[in-house]
């Protein structure tokens, strides 16, 4: 494939507002009055997303988000402009797309497979894959219009990744299944990253970007604000969002919640990622296995005492997990120039959830600080599929056991007396 997924040239795309429509022929005819207007959703929009990139679009309601993943899944034609797309192609944009209300689920998997280009065999040898996905066997007999909002997604996308497209495009639908299943979607596409598939996601959800995302593009009425890393793009949002809620000038400084970074500026983090056992750089992780966090700044004038700190946080509660310090760690920091550390764990002790990472450079003393990147980055965590169910935050080895009979226990010696019920 080229190295270029998708190619979004110089977009323009327009939609007609009306206000007052013509409700006879001769009202249409004999009116000269214009009774509609332009609305471009989507103004000179450029942008590039690399074969085996995870990209997350983000901005507010009306931005031309959706607009966007559209043009690219072909359902809209831009005013002006271009869209290349290289490689097969399974959207999720609207729930039930293509679902006939009166029809069972089980038979609008054949007609919405054989939409996507499958043959009725194919179907045949996934549908017991896809149904188990969806998580809704008990439904498949009932027609699709007695399903709830959430069964609609649960179907529509195990349907999309059932077909295990070169390029994924999926916009916020996935907003209205439940905690479970959602953790399902999002352990599926962290499966589809790691074998090089194109992502696009559509979302309003920060922290799915910045944990599944490398990469973020933030759109404002229309217009392409800024590319980059996926946790500098959220960053920029936020405080712009922040900043317009604020009575603060444009130019003074705004703290933000989830987004928020101070300091002295006299060491500056460069760079912060997330890499697993392969050095592949990803955002999702198992429990048990390797995590690499590494870290690179640059120095702006010496800094004798310059040392580094990361915390973890629980992204549902904002619970403090746990922290790492370089100088505690015994790692001396290049004073001067650039430099990169690594934080290596050989076996991640968290369980499933999704947590916000804060990186701090400071003084031994913990008194300056230079660069503070206050709970602005983030990774998932799935479970481990050999491993038990497990409940609370951390995975702690144990060994269980039964005691000896004759050993000192606190089991009951006998069995408890009988309660007369009256």
């Amino acid at each position: 494939m080229p190295d270029i997924a998708i190619e979004c040239h110089d977009v323009w795309k327009s939609y007609r507002i009306y206000h007052q429509r013509a409700h006879t022929l001769k009202e249409r005819v004999l009116s000269r009055r214009h009774r509609f207007e332009e609305f471009w959703a989507l103004t000179g929009v450029d942008l590039e997303f690399p074969t085996g990139s995870t990209t997350g679009i983000i901005g507010a309601n009306g931005s031309g988000k959706s607009t966007l993943l559209k043009t690219m899944a072909r359902i809209l034609t831009p005013n002006r402009g271009s869209v290349r797309v290289a490689g097969t192609v399974s959207s999720l944009l609207e729930l039930g797309i293509g679902f006939h209300p009166e029809l069972t689920g089980q038979e609008n998997i054949f007609l919405s497979g054989s939409l996507m280009g499958r043959t009725k065999r194919d179907i045949e040898a996934l549908y017991d894959e896809i149904v188990e996905f969806a998580g809704i066997e008990d439904f498949m007999d009932s027609p699709v219009k007695n399903y709830s909002t959430g069964m609609y997604a649960r179907l529509a996308f195990a349907l999309a990744v059932s077909v295990e497209p070169e390029i994924l495009l999926v916009d916020e639908v996935l907003a209205v299944g439940d905690e479970s299943f959602a953790n399902r979607c999002f352990e599926r596409m962290a499966e589809f990253r790691a074998q090089g598939r194109t992502i696009v996601i559509v979302t309003h959800s920060l922290d799915t970007v910045r944990s599944l995302c490398a990469q973020a593009a933030w759109l404002d009425k229309g217009v392409v604000k800024e590319v980059g890393p996926s946790h500098d793009v959220v960053a920029s949002y936020l405080g712009h969002v922040h900043r317009d809620m604020s009575d603060h000038p444009p130019e003074e400084p705004i703290v933000v919640s989830s987004g928020d970074r101070f300091g002295t500026s006299e060491v500056v983090l460069t760079e912060l990622g997330f890499f697993d056992s392969d050095e592949g750089t990803a955002g999702a992780f198992r429990t048990g296995e390797p995590l690499v966090v590494r870290i690179g700044y640059r120095v702006e004038k010496p800094i004798p005492d310059l040392s580094c700190t990361v915390a973890v946080y629980r992204a549902d509660t904002l619970a403090y997990v746990f922290a790492q310090n370089s100088k505690a760690a015994g790692l001396y920091l290049e004073p001067s120039g650039e430099a990169t550390i690594e934080v290596v764990i050989p076996s991640l002790p968290l369980l499933r959830g999704t947590y916000l990472v804060s990186v701090a450079l400071h003084d031994y003393a913990v008194r300056r600080f230079y660069d503070w990147h206050e709970r602005r980055f983030s990774f998932m965590v799935f479970d481990n599929k050999t491993s038990s169910v497990e409940g609370g935050t951390l995975h702690v080895d144990s060994v269980w056991r039964a005691t000896d009979a004759h050993a000192p226990h606190l089991a009951y010696d006998r069995a408890p007396e009988a309660v007369d019920p009256r």
